[in-house]
């Protein structure tokens, strides 16, 4: 008898046991760009053997076209409204620019990592961050990952960019070349009036002085800022440390994988649950990888940095699964949102993948393209291998799912959006939590879905789209700017079960079906605003201004650094 009861005891314990979790987060990785969604020319094998052993969600969204915004929310399963990861007017950046800024995800927001620190879980983020540094003292660090509930981290804290390698390519100037000279034009247009008034005695010296000088003040500033942007942005650290300044990128990607599975390892020997977020460099720009994977895809150099991107995960992969840890790890595969469709490289290479089936791309928020993301959850023994959940579900529903996996308690002193979709991947329930979705430009709303219980068709109601140039489903310069969005009166309705790309617009008052569908959507949009209140920007311009006394450097004068570990 006694046995019998110490055998229900030591089955009850093992089920009782929280599951690690591991989040693989890529960045602007296309839902077309890998094998188990559709593409057949990118190697992915690492990804799509995933896909095998667990669920695919093919209706899987992002809460922002971009990744500052859209991280905040996979971490804290909150619109970035809530959160304040939105610019309002006159601020139209929806992401942080430089790590010497003072913006950033406020310390009184719940991480998915304070939610498993709270349940004894050690945690980890390796790679990018994004979500601000210092508020306003130099390396005050009060948004540093490990004020967010990490216990460790390695990696870069703003995001990759062209200008972070040494062939020319830039973000800044890419966009406008002649911007050095346009500057210079622009000072003497302005000064030859002030010199005509001056020689007329309209105004004095000191004040053509004056203006001169904030002239040549602000350009000055623009030009320093932009102009050494390898140097302010690119670091690399581990914990609180500078560890590299500017980073080696060609090793970048070795590196995360390597300190990874250090962290598996760590883990496994102290005998602790955890969770590990691997947030990659890749596929955004500057497109560097190692040598053992240039020029190998038939892509050029996205396609390489996927593929080196899918290599590392399987290494991680295996890692656990050599550690004896897979069947007890949640594993979650995403994107911070689609491919960049407008970004090209020095020569004119297109540095951005494909969105197929679906319409637009990165920072086209009303269009499908911009966030559905591919994404992945294996959890063996919960989750039944090979499925595929079509329902509407997002980022933030992986908040409030892991927290009630792991049994933390789901914080009751704001509104988490998120919502547990445990069952539905479970396949005990074959609806969305979700039956309304709001898809957010910035701080505006320009669509938003209603899944209604009845049927199975999903509605999409957009309000305005992105200004495409003719004939393209892309915009003008680097980005399709919320601002320049075109507002559709009326609204218009499509049908996402059946039409993916968006193609066939209904007005949404071409019938009493639609009005009544609007309706019904409308007066949840307005709770839905109601709730969210002011919005407590911390994407404002003066937060997002280059200061030059938070900068981080390591070894002044020169700001220059290698990291010993690796050296």
């Amino acid at each position: 008898m006694m046995q019998t009861w110490l055998v229900i005891l030591c089955i009850s314990m093992v089920s009782a046991k929280s599951p690690n979790i591991l989040i693989i987060i890529v960045d602007d990785l296309g839902y077309g760009d890998v094998g188990c969604f559709g593409n057949q020319t990118i190697r992915t094998p690492s990804i799509d053997k995933l896909a095998t052993q667990g669920v695919r969600l093919t209706h899987h969204l992002t809460s922002s076209a971009l990744c500052t915004p859209s991280r905040s929310s996979l971490l804290t399963g909150r619109y970035p409204s809530r959160t304040g990861m939105v610019p309002t007017p006159p601020s139209r950046f929806g992401v942080i620019l430089f790590l010497a800024s003072s913006a950033g995800l406020p310390q009184s927001e719940v991480t998915i990592a304070e939610q498993a620190k709270s349940k004894g879980y050690k945690t980890g983020l390796i790679g990018k961050w994004h979500l601000g540094w210092s508020e306003s003292k130099y390396n005050d660090s009060i948004f540093h990952p490990l004020n967010h509930g990490f216990d460790y981290y390695y990696g870069h804290p703003l995001t990759n960019m062209q200008d972070w390698y040494d062939d020319g390519s830039s973000v800044f100037y890419s966009q406008n070349p002649m911007i050095h000279w346009q500057a210079l034009a622009s000072i003497i247009a302005i000064m030859l009036p002030m010199y005509f008034l001056y020689r007329k005695k309209y105004i004095g010296a000191v004040i053509l002085s004056v203006i001169l000088f904030l002239i040549c003040l602000v350009w000055g500033y623009v030009f320093f800022a932009f102009h050494h942007v390898m140097l302010f942005n690119s670091l690399l650290y581990r914990n609180f440390d500078l560890v590299e300044q500017p980073i080696n990128l060609e090793t970048l990607s070795e590196r995360y994988t390597k300190e990874s599975i250090e962290f598996l390892e760590n883990s496994k020997k102290e005998n602790v649950p955890f969770l590990l977020v691997v947030s990659w460099s890749h596929v955004h720009t500057a497109l560097i990888t190692s040598k053992q994977f240039r020029g190998k895809s038939k892509h050029g150099r996205y396609g390489d940095a996927i593929e080196e991107m899918d290599y590392g995960t399987g290494q991680i992969l295996s890692s656990l699964s050599e550690l004896g840890l897979a069947d007890d790890t949640l594993v979650y595969f995403t994107s911070d949102n689609g491919a960049h469709l407008e970004e090209r490289g020095l020569h004119g290479e297109v540095d951005g993948g494909v969105n197929t089936p679906f319409k637009g791309g990165k920072a086209q928020t009303s269009v499908d393209g911009g966030i559905r993301v591919p994404s992945i959850v294996r959890l063996p023994n919960q989750i039944k291998e090979n499925i595929e959940i079509s329902e509407p579900t997002t980022q933030m529903d992986m908040f409030t799912t892991i927290s009630n996996l792991i049994g933390a308690d789901i914080p009751n002193d704001r509104h988490i959006d998120g919502k547990d979709i445990m069952p539905l991947m479970k396949q005990k329930e074959n609806i969305t939590p979700n039956p309304f979705l709001y898809h957010y430009c910035n701080n505006e709303i320009h669509a938003m879905r209603y899944r209604p219980t009845e049927g199975n068709q999903i509605w999409k109601l957009v309000f305005k789209e992105p200004n495409y140039m003719p004939g393209e489903t892309k915009c003008a310069g680097l980005v399709c700017a919320c601002r320049n969005a075109i507002s559709l009166d009326p609204p218009v309705f499509y049908e996402m079960t059946i039409d993916l790309g968006e193609q066939n617009p209904i007005p949404s008052d071409s019938g009493e079906k639609y009005r009544n569908l609007r309706d019904i959507m409308m007066k949840e949009l307005t709770e839905h605003v109601k709730s969210v209140g002011t919005i407590n920007s911390q994407l404002t311009i003066s937060k997002l201004l280059w200061n030059p006394l938070l900068q981080p450097c390591c070894n002044f004068p020169s700001c220059k650094c290698s990291d010993l570990k690796y050296s």
